[in-house]
């Protein structure tokens, strides 16, 4: 017979529930009375008790995942449905970190890694209070015989484990886009390519926020080069810069002022020169923008790690909004290319701020009263 199976994120601290799609992720307490069985409740809740940091203390406040208006009976999610889980929140809960700067160091305590947002689906054998602990992945490990009320049971947390001292919180729109899209995509590859490219670059874009020190910044810089090269489906570094510069001027309704959400800014003009070498070893010189002009040192960089084996300078000064450590300015233009890439296939301004979103839902549900009151008047 099946364990009922809990789903949840250990290291991911929220005050109130937030839905996600088909789901909802929220603190334990905010699930109390929506519980199907009384035994799986009060051995998940022991369970999750067995979770500690790296110091030995259990944590705190563990956030469980359950369908949406259903309560916690355990069922077992889907392969699919794990992973469009595992992408949207881990992707939406990211991309909630400032962008990285001299003034945001003192606030480091309040940022997520994506240890932070993984998601654990564990069976519980609930009659006789037993889980089985698991794991590696080249070399899986596998420990049975632990009973929850063992007091010497405790879940070690991941490597470098960083847990934020403040309640985080994600945009509700940006968790229901990433978790369609790579649904769609897991469900039935091959249907829709946006949906296919999307899902494998926020893949690498999650490796690189791996708080791990066995990660260096030359493996996080290739492994966005890498999300990169797969949001725009190619391994051209010149093609790849024009295709996202592209994207940007494709968005309607964007200025200036814009540039602190997408580092691009549609005043860039083609004012720099780019020098660099071919395939066929042949030097080439061409006029471009900022962007493309920093996706080129990008690709530099990652070529240089690549095919010379040595690590380049990090950082990218050349007075422009672009300027600051290849990682940190890549992993916040990623972000933004993702949600102007969502914006453009089904959730528009996606990529505006939580602000603005909050005024255009006001604005629209004043429309709506104001059209029923109309309709209500005429009748």
């Amino acid at each position: 017979m099946a364990h009922p199976v809990l789903c949840f994120c250990p290291y991911l601290p929220l005050t109130s529930s937030v839905e996600c799609a088909d789901w909802e992720i929220g603190p334990v307490s905010s699930f109390e009375g929506r519980w199907a069985d009384a035994l799986f409740e009060i051995q998940a809740k022991a369970f999750l008790a067995k979770f500690v940091d790296g110091s030995g203390k259990p944590i705190e406040n563990p956030s469980v995942v359950c369908r949406r208006g259903q309560d916690l009976d355990g069922a077992q999610p889907t392969g699919v449905e794990i992973e469009a889980l595992e992408a949207a929140i881990a992707f939406a809960f990211l991309d909630q970190n400032p962008r990285y700067g001299a003034e945001t160091e003192s606030h480091l305590w309040t940022v997520v890694t994506s240890d932070n947002a993984e998601v654990y689906v564990w069976p519980i054998d609930v009659e006789a209070g037993y889980v089985t602990v698991r794991a590696g992945r080249m070399v899986s490990t596998l420990g049975g015989g632990y009973q929850i009320g063992d007091e010497e049971l405790a879940i070690r947390p991941p490597l470098d484990l960083h847990l934020p001292l403040c309640a985080q919180h994600a945009e509700e729109r940006t968790l229901e886009a990433v978790y369609r899209t790579v649904h769609l995509s897991a469900s039935s590859p091959g249907t829709d390519r946006t949906a296919d490219r999307l899902r494998v670059a926020i893949g690498w874009f999650v490796k690189a926020w791996r708080n791990t020190s066995t990660v260096l910044w030359s493996e996080r810089l290739v492994f966005l080069k890498i999300a990169f090269e797969a949001i725009t489906a190619t391994d051209k570094s010149h093609i790849s810069g024009q295709r996202l510069r592209d994207l940007f001027r494709n968005e309607p309704n964007t200025s200036n002022a814009d540039a602190a959400l997408l580092v691009w800014s549609p005043a860039e003009t083609k004012c720099r020169m780019r020098h660099w070498t071919n395939r066929e070893g042949i030097a080439k010189t061409s006029e471009v923008t900022e962007l493309e002009h920093w996706f080129g040192a990008l690709a530099d960089a990652r070529n240089t790690i690549i095919h010379n084996g040595i690590v380049p300078s990090m950082s990218y000064a050349e007075g422009t909004d672009y300027d600051g450590h290849f990682v940190f300015v890549a992993e916040f233009l990623f972000r933004a290319v993702v949600k102007v890439t969502l914006s453009q296939h089904g959730f528009p301004d996606l990529w505006r701020s939580r602000l603005w979103l909050t005024i255009k839902d006001f604005c629209e549900e004043l429309e709506k009263q104001e059209a029923a009151a109309d309709k209500g008047q005429t009748v």
